[in-house]
């Protein structure tokens, strides 16, 4: 994502290169950077802009553990990644891995990583990890052809989009710390359902009301939490 404004600007400033480019994609290695795909999105309005690649690397993991292993941050950090992308104006998202071995190859490399789901084929067990399932409340919820529409928190009188938090720079990929509060993307369906995804990252549950047109709803996401919500047919 650091380098995502320079080689779009430079692919679709060349006369020829410009007429053959769909989109652009990128890896989320070097941290959150969503203003980066949301200036580009601006200048790029239709512009193809997909996360084509994300995974936790053994250096993620916890130093003790020598195999894949079932980690809830990491299904935390897919889900904060998948928001913030989607909301800077992102087309999808792809994980690298759905599935692997428990020692967390095959690599050809050796760059072992964890995955949604792991397999450890001697014992003829399938584990499915929180990213699993963290996942699912965006791939089972939002179809394809669904409309993003604009989502603003608010909280102590401040207003932002998408999250009630400042966004606290790059650090680690995959990372939610709860600096940015609550979290939320939402979209209009095919079906004109709308659906809103809240993720919590904070050590604390967050009352708050969720708020369309009229429609309003108070409730609760506990700590470390995903919820999806689904309005009727607008």
């Amino acid at each position: 994502k650091h380098l995502l404004k320079k080689y779009v600007d430079t692919t679709l400033a060349h006369p020829k290169a410009a007429d053959f480019v769909y989109g652009a994609a990128f890896h989320w290695y070097t941290g959150d950077l969503f203003e980066n795909v949301a200036a580009v999105h601006k200048k790029f309005p239709k512009l193809t802009l997909l996360p084509s690649e994300a995974t936790y690397e053994r250096r993620m993991w916890d130093p003790h553990m020598t195999e894949a292993y079932a980690d809830w941050r990491f299904g935390e950090g897919y889900a904060h990644d998948i928001i913030g992308d989607l909301n800077a104006g992102a087309a999808g998202w792809i994980d690298w891995n759905l599935l692997l071995e428990v020692s967390g190859g095959p690599n050809h490399v050796g760059n072992v990583c964890d995955a949604a789901m792991v397999a450890d084929v001697m014992a003829q067990r399938l584990d499915r990890h929180p990213q699993y399932y963290f996942v699912g409340h965006f791939s089972k919820f939002i179809p394809p052809g669904s409309r993003r529409l604009g989502v603003v928190v608010h909280r102590g009188g401040k207003t932002t989009a998408g999250s009630e938090g400042a966004a606290p720079g790059p650090g680690s990929y995959g990372t939610c710390t709860g600096a940015f509060g609550l979290e939320v993307t939402s979209f209009r369906r095919p079906d004109r359902q709308i659906v809103a995804v809240v993720l919590n990252c904070v050590d604390t549950g967050i009352e708050f009301k969720l708020k369309l047109g009229v429609i309003a709803v108070a409730t609760h996401v506990p700590a470390h939490a995903i919820q999806t919500y689904l309005f009727p047919p607008q």
